[in-house]
């Protein structure tokens, strides 16, 4: 959700109020879990969708290690949940947990050496919020109200208490009662975001969460990773980093016109001289990854949730299907309900909206997963989304969220699964260079082109954010009258990583962060202590060689595109070949007026910012609004 990667505002707001309604009519009800007792920690309350890959398989009985060698797992994580397998039967061991067994636990910057709870005054998505720690602390959750009837329209429920209270990290929603406060804030709400940025980061591995939601229309629930690069919410941290994945050098790309809110990439692949620790030639940015975004409905019968991939630059216009256009190429197998992309046998190339990607199945008790929900991103980014409904007890159960990650260039993937059945895959090669030329009748004229260079599948330090946010879409903050407080819960938040990738820490050698936020200490607000350099050892995996010169990284020939009516002329020089001592410049150009629109909750546009640069504006949460003083650690 990120706002940072959280959704973009605006049209975005208006476009997932419609897709509720889409949603609604394309699927049938899945069945209703009912509330159950968690049980064991951990345990998969329902196991409600059938994979169409496979599933997580069952823990192994394999030892656990010893529990000293993992200094950020909570000493609470049962010895059954040390070891994970993925979908590909590979095992993964516990390198962070935390399973909020202690009540009354304080998140307040300084407090926790794994999360710190802003306190902050939100300015993306239209907010109203007001981020506190006051907001967020572990409470025994004893039960949830259960709606009573689920087939009418109405809202009657009743309290239904679990078999075994479910120790949880709850985060409270609530409006501000005083005015002179609100005036203060500039806000209207009080709610928690929770973030593990600069203490703990992740690249890689698996991370699951068990969560339950706040129940009816306004809430804007997240579970989500965001590059530690940037900083969730902190739009001068953000600006130019959201949500880029582009290492490579492109010229002929960084020269294309960009509307606002779309900013061109700080860090650039053609910089020489990146300074602040960053390696030359590499371009840097702050992806999001959404394990989980929720809109639930007036009376949480017919909920929605979705999972994504945020990801810039983004694809030529060209092959984004229109706002509600279902993307093309991708169709349900009658056969398992699979939903597919064919690959065109001929025809208009538009049918590769991010080829290649995989969706979970339908069957007997699991909705068909909607590619994209309808949703692209905002123009200068893309949304590559999974969408999932209805489910009429997300305020009452507790589901599990799970994400396995394999950062590798080529064969890398991002698998997402709900309870453990397979939603939806992006392989390394959806992320692929997009070129689109037009036609011309004029032979003497070269076809106009566009392009998108090859992006990276993810591969900066993660951290995971938890938030619950108000904005301007699932009817607006207005629409939760009536249910107030609102409350999210987290039972559980676990990593695991394979003993030969271990890759935990902030500033890995591929991809340093630390001397670059030290320097730029101004864009990143309050500093989050204890850092995580202080609490525990990093553990990464040997460097890489780096470029000496710029890598085209999938940018193809070196010619600037054009878009066929839309030209203007942009002069570019390009050094000739010195023939005797002659050095010959020639000019040309022409390039493509892009329409762009605003960002997700994730990479963010900061309201306050019309028409000049986010590095331009204040910050908020400053060091006069955090305690920074010192308390213990919970481990």
């Amino acid at each position: 959700m990120g706002l940072c990667g959280r959704m973009p505002h605006g049209l975005r707001g208006t476009m997932r109020v419609a897709t509720l309604v889409v949603l609604a009519a394309l699927w049938a009800p899945a069945p209703t879990l009912g509330v159950a007792a968690h049980g064991a920690r951990g345990d998969n309350l329902g196991g409600r969708h059938a994979a169409a890959e496979p599933a997580p398989s069952p823990v192994p009985p394999s030892p656990a290690p010893h529990r000293e060698e993992c200094c950020w797992c909570d000493r609470d994580t049962h010895n059954a949940h040390r070891v994970t397998v993925d979908a590909d039967g590979a095992e993964h061991e516990l390198v962070f947990s935390d399973e909020f067994s202690t009540p009354g636990r304080d998140f307040a910057n300084g407090n926790d050496k794994r999360w710190t709870a802003l306190n902050k005054s939100d300015y993306t998505n239209a907010s109203p919020v007001r981020y506190t720690p006051d907001a967020v602390t572990t409470v025994s959750d004893r039960g949830a109200m259960v709606l009573v009837n689920r087939t009418d329209n109405s809202e009657t429920r009743v309290f239904q208490a679990y078999a075994r209270p479910v120790n949880a990290m709850r985060i409270e929603t609530k409006r501000i009662t005083d005015k002179a406060y609100a005036k203060a804030v500039d806000k209207t709400f009080t709610s928690g975001m929770v973030q593990s940025w600069d203490k703990f980061c992740f690249t890689g591995g698996v991370i699951e969460v068990s969560a339950k939601f706040p129940m009816g229309l306004g809430f804007w629930p997240a579970i989500w990773l965001f590059g530690n690069l940037g900083r969730a919410i902190h739009g001068a941290a953000n600006d130019g980093l959201w949500p880029y994945s582009f290492e490579g050098c492109d010229p002929v790309w960084e020269a294309k016109p960009m509307d606002r809110p779309g900013l061109p990439q700080r860090i650039s692949g053609c910089n020489a001289s990146a300074g602040a620790g960053l390696h030359p030639y590499q371009g840097r940015g702050a992806t999001e990854i959404d394990l989980i975004e929720v809109g639930d409905s007036w009376n949480g019968a017919n909920g929605y949730v979705m999972q994504s991939l945020q990801v810039a630059p983004s694809v030529p216009a060209h092959f984004r299907p229109t706002l509600h256009e279902a993307p093309r190429g991708y169709a349900q197998s009658p056969e398992d309900g699979v939903v597919r992309w064919k690959k065109p046998k001929g025809g208009s190339s538009k049918d590769t909206w991010y080829r290649g990607l995989t969706f979970g199945g339908n069957n007997s008790d699991v909705p068909a997963v909607l590619p994209n929900a309808h949703w692209y991103g905002a123009n200068f980014a893309d949304s590559i989304t999974a969408g999932v409904s209805p489910f009429s007890d997300l305020s009452e159960v507790y589901r599990v969220f799970r994400l396995e990650w394999d950062d590798d260039d080529t064969k890398g993937y991002l698998r997402f699964f709900i309870d453990g059945s397979f939603i939806f895959k992006i392989p390394a090669s959806s992320l692929d260079k997009y070129t689109v030329c037009s036609q011309t009748p004029d032979d003497e004229i070269q076809p106009e082109c566009d392009h998108c260079p090859k992006r990276k599948m993810p591969s900066e330090p993660a951290t995971i954010v938890l938030n619950t946010a108000l904005g301007s879409w699932n009817g607006g903050p207005d629409s939760t009258n009536g249910h107030l407080p609102g409350h999210m819960f987290i039972d559980y938040v676990r990593v695991w990583q394979k003993k030969d990738r271990t890759n935990v820490g902030c500033n890995p050698p591929n991809y340093p962060t630390r001397e670059y936020i030290d320097a730029n200490s101004e864009l990143y607000g309050d500093p989050a202590l204890p850092r995580g350099y202080d609490s525990c050892a990093q553990k990464y995996p040997p460097p890489t060689p780096r470029p000496l010169k710029p890598n085209g990284g999938g940018g193809g020939k070196q010619e600037l595109p054009r878009q066929a009516g839309k030209t203007r002329w942009i002069g570019i020089a390009i050094l000739g070949i010195g023939v005797l001592g002659i050095a010959v410049v020639v000019t040309a150009a022409a390039g493509a007026v892009w329409r762009r629109a605003g960002p997700s909750q994730n990479g963010e546009a900061d309201e306050r910012s019309a028409g000049t640069s986010l590095l331009a504006q204040p910050i908020l949460g400053t060091k006069s609004e955090t305690s920074l003083a010192a308390a213990r650690l919970n481990d």
